[in-house]
């Protein structure tokens, strides 16, 4: 059997059970392989074809135009990947070793993600508010820290505006429960109050235009055109917002097996390698806090 054939048995068990954009992702980074590769057979595949493959990302190819190293994300991204695919292969019994096993992943930069700032988020909310659809969507985010995937697929029977929270369904149609503060709830009911819906759609969100539900594209343009009117340049997509909300979650002192919960993380360690890293000025602040807690202990 061929890497590429054994590559389609490995997209096909993820279809319907998957994310239509999780399939693609796997698509994208294991054809880089097979290419490489020249499509062996799957069981001439090694340790050292891997490692080859890796090391060949850091450098320079005419082929496909790339001027010099990739980023370590993108490296640990392949990784990831052919693990998932080898061990798939390896469990199914079509290989009989797995030699992405000892596969390593290079170590990721110790860089926090914050995303958005908070001027520039008070900023698009504030340029929003003639808006009522587009207040309440990044109010929503704003509070729970959800995907924009939990936006467009937010549907109005899982929305409890009483008791500010909401049933969300996002990356591999998981769901989970989030919550927000009356100011979201207010903009929401508002948003209820006005919205049209002559399709009587169960979605909650809909387009101006056509008063269908939103996607993806649409969820984003609504950010992108928000930060142009607020002049906002960078890490303005509804990702930025999400990183923003589990920093203040993390900085404010919640635990992380919570942080984790909230935004739909399949474990803490997840959560840790992605947000758990302070920076200094971050760090001094925890700090200084925790001691204050601790002498107000004490006296």
């Amino acid at each position: 059997m061929k890497l590429s054939e054994a590559a389609n048995i490995f997209y096909v068990s993820m279809i319907g059970v998957k994310a239509d954009t999780t399939v693609k992702w796997y698509q994208n980074r294991l054809s880089s392989l097979i290419d490489f590769l020249d499509d062996p057979p799957v069981d001439q595949v090694t340790l050292f074809s891997l490692e080859s493959f890796r090391a060949s990302l850091n450098r320079p190819s005419k082929a496909n135009g790339r001027k010099g190293k990739v980023s370590p994300y993108t490296i640990h991204a392949h990784v990831r990947a052919q693990k998932r695919f080898f061990s798939f292969l390896y469990r199914r019994q079509i290989i009989e070793k797995n030699p992405a096993d000892f596969l390593e992943k290079p170590r990721l930069p110790k860089q926090p993600r914050k995303g958005i700032k908070v001027q520039d988020a008070e900023r698009m909310l504030e340029v929003s508010r003639d808006n009522c659809r587009d207040y309440a969507i990044l109010l929503f985010i704003r509070d729970t820290g959800c995907r924009a995937g939990g936006v467009y697929n937010l549907l109005t029977d899982n929305l409890d505006i009483i008791h500010n929270s909401a049933i969300v369904r996002e990356k591999g149609d998981k769901e989970r429960i989030v919550f927000y503060t009356t100011e979201t709830a207010l903009a929401l009911a508002m948003y209820n109050s006005i919205r049209e819906n002559p399709l009587e759609d169960d979605h909650f969100f809909l387009s101006d235009t056509y008063h269908e539900k939103l996607n993806y594209s649409g969820v984003y343009q609504i950010f992108r055109r928000l930060a142009a009117k607020a002049n906002v340049k960078t890490k303005f997509s509804p990702h930025q917002w999400r990183h923003a909300a589990a920093r203040s979650w993390i900085k404010a002192g919640m635990n992380l097996k919570v942080v984790a919960e909230i935004l739909g993380h399949g474990s803490e360690q997840v959560t840790g390698d992605i947000y758990g890293t302070l920076g200094e000025d971050e760090l001094h602040e925890l700090y200084d806090k925790t001691q204050t807690v601790i002498h107000a202990r004490i006296k």
